[in-house]
């Protein structure tokens, strides 16, 4: 396909990659380029973490890299101070019983002294990325000439609901009503899910509210609804299976993460340590800042290469029991060629297809997922030849989604 000039636009930095939503803005980033087109990564004000600028003009340099403000320091002030009233108002909302209070409005994080700027940056652009169905607003500022693509990374209608009938009443981040989440869709010419359970939650959603699809960009055509998964950091696979006794979480510090590795360890680590007193759970993230100094917990927070870490500890553990989307930790094991033991929660979203580096117990089975470590910390073979199915997985895995999104930009 010729080369594009495409904007990626995003109020989630790539840099540090500390969560999985960054790690897949990045690497798509890093597929657009792969795929031979010009990409100019644009960092939207947040509301807490900017992020790291020089790491974001190495990766896509300094005239391929721009920041969008606030109008100064003072501006930003403004902004925060405004998220600050917006959250106590729904929190008081809730607290008096009011289901309002756990949604979001569809534009709350927009700002028009960011206008000018989009416009100037994408007045060439033959494709703009969006990341985030909050953020779709931004669309509005680049010319209607230039295809637009909204990288949905989850489904945020109702997305509290899930959460509370787990009994986190925090956690969900973003709760959109499901007609305010469809009018953010349909600013796009297409949305990209990332698996089909969620592709198909979103054709039946914008079929729901009786406008179709054929309203909100302009064409007389409805949101094309495409799958593109996250994109893995290939390098090489592990080689080193030899050390047995241990298994590794990797995590970022949020509810859902919490929630699994407590389970863990009250529920599956001691029996696990039964059946071998020197076994060590690996944590990998800032989930490490959530679990105290104990035996047979190794905390190694953040890391800068995931396969040295996946060489400590050539098991992955995923014992997640809440969430949707589909699971990074899991891809990221299959991209080091690491075996992975995962709850049916954990799998959410990876097709049956790929599944071959994945042993799957049930949520909260927990005699079932420590005799599974057992038998991986006590069989190198297995290890070995499960990370090697893992990897060759992951292989195939980004063919699939280089394929998908060069489709996808193209329109084709």
């Amino acid at each position: 396909m010729p080369r594009m000039k495409i904007v990626l636009v995003t109020s989630v930095p790539a840099f540090p990659t500390t969560a999985g939503n960054r790690s897949r803005i990045r690497e798509l980033a890093r597929a657009i380029t792969d795929l031979g087109h010009e990409l100019t990564f644009v960092s939207l004000p947040s509301e807490l973490d900017q992020g790291d600028p020089a790491a974001h003009a190495a990766a896509f340099g300094a005239d391929n890299y721009v920041q969008i403000d606030n109008g100064g320091a003072f501006g930003h002030k403004l902004y925060r101070a405004r998220r600050k009233v917006r959250l106590g108002v729904r929190k008081a909302l809730r607290l008096m019983g009011f289901e309002t209070g756990h949604y979001s409005a569809l534009d709350q994080t927009w700002s028009d002294r960011w206008q000018a700027r989009l416009k100037e940056v994408g007045r060439d652009a033959d494709a703009v990325i969006v990341e985030y169905v909050f953020n779709s607003r931004v669309f509005e500022a680049f010319p209607k000439a230039a295809r637009r693509l909204l990288d949905t990374h989850d489904a945020f209608g109702d997305r509290h609901k899930s959460y509370l009938a787990q009994g986190m009443k925090i956690g969900y981040w973003i709760s959109l009503r499901p007609e305010d989440e469809n009018a953010g869709f349909r600013r796009a010419d297409a949305i990209l899910a990332i698996q089909e359970e969620e592709a198909e939650r979103f054709r039946k959603q914008l079929a729901s509210d009786g406008q179709g699809g054929s309203q909100g960009n302009g064409r007389g055509n409805g949101p094309e609804i495409d799958i593109v998964s996250h994109f893995l950091n290939l390098g090489d696979a592990i080689e080193d299976f030899s050390n047995g006794h241990t298994a590794m979480f990797l995590a970022s510090n949020n509810p859902s993460n919490r929630q699994a590795i407590r389970d863990f360890i009250d529920n599956v680590l001691p029996l696990v340590v039964q059946e071998i007193p020197d076994f060590d759970l690996a944590l990998v993230g800032s989930i490490c800042s959530q679990v105290p100094d104990m035996a047979n917990v190794t905390k190694l927070g953040r890391v800068d290469d995931l396969k040295d870490a996946f060489q400590r500890s050539p098991l992955s553990v995923n014992p997640m029991l809440v969430g949707t989307g589909i699971n990074i930790k899991l891809l990221d094991a299959m991209a080091a060629g690491v075996p992975t033991i995962s709850t049916e929660t954990g799998v959410r979203g990876l097709p049956e297809s790929y599944r071959k580096g994945v042993v799957i117990v049930g949520d909260r089975d927990y005699a079932a997922f420590a005799a599974e470590i057992v038998r991986f910390a006590r069989d190198e073979a297995l290890r070995r030849e499960m990370g090697a199915a893992a990897y060759a997985e992951a292989e195939r895995w980004n063919a699939e989604q280089a394929s998908a999104l060069s489709r996808c930009l193209s329109g084709a």
